[in-house]
């Protein structure tokens, strides 16, 4: 995989207690040099993101969540289990909101650039948290605890071509050239 290099700014507005080195190594030891990989990704006119992962198996927005505990969605509805009475309470799922919003406003930025636009919000939880809904309940993003089986399920699929991925990254990264288009005429 390759990493990179988010500027000051973005660094500066990473969330504590999750770390984006941990991240990247997780994910680095199941995904080939045709993954990219960034970090605190601040687009014009995006809230920052956390993480993007831009290879052949497509655009993934990663949200990183500092919530602890169980939640789980049911009747429509978030609940977060309140150990103190051992029962299930009202939750705002701010944190699935959000990281679902960043993948729609990521899908919307990658449209106006004429670039494939289809992009996998995922909320990446701490390890000890629990979050879970009812079969009919599906919360619109991916949700993983922890960072093991994240890099198996975005290289599970063939979304992207070589070609759209190189264009991603030089959108997503203005350092990085951007590759030749193919000519219209023969002499060019």
């Amino acid at each position: 995989m390759i990493l990179h290099h988010a500027s000051s700014r973005a660094r500066r507005l990473a969330i504590p207690g999750m770390s984006h080195d941990r991240l990247a190594a997780a994910l680095a030891s199941g995904l080939d040099d045709g993954y990219h990989y960034f970090a605190g990704i601040a687009l014009a006119g995006i809230v920052p993101i956390d993480a993007v992962v831009v290879g052949p198996g497509g655009t993934w927005a990663l949200s990183l969540a500092s919530v602890h505990g169980r939640f789980r969605k049911r009747n429509g509805h978030w609940y977060r289990w309140n150990r103190s009475t051992e029962s299930w309470v009202p939750w705002d799922a701010q944190p699935v909101t959000s990281a679902r919003l960043i993948g729609h406003r990521l899908e919307l930025y990658l449209e106006r650039a004429t670039l494939p636009a289809s992009v996998e919000a995922c909320l990446v939880a701490p390890a000890d948290t629990q979050i879970d809904w009812e079969p009919d309940q599906r919360p619109g993003i991916h949700i993983h605890s922890g960072f093991d089986r994240l890099a198996n399920r975005i290289g599970r699929d063939d979304a992207l071509t070589g070609a759209q991925v190189e264009r991603i990254v030089a959108v997503l990264d203005p350092r990085q050239p951007l590759p030749r288009l193919a000519t219209s005429s023969p002499r060019g």
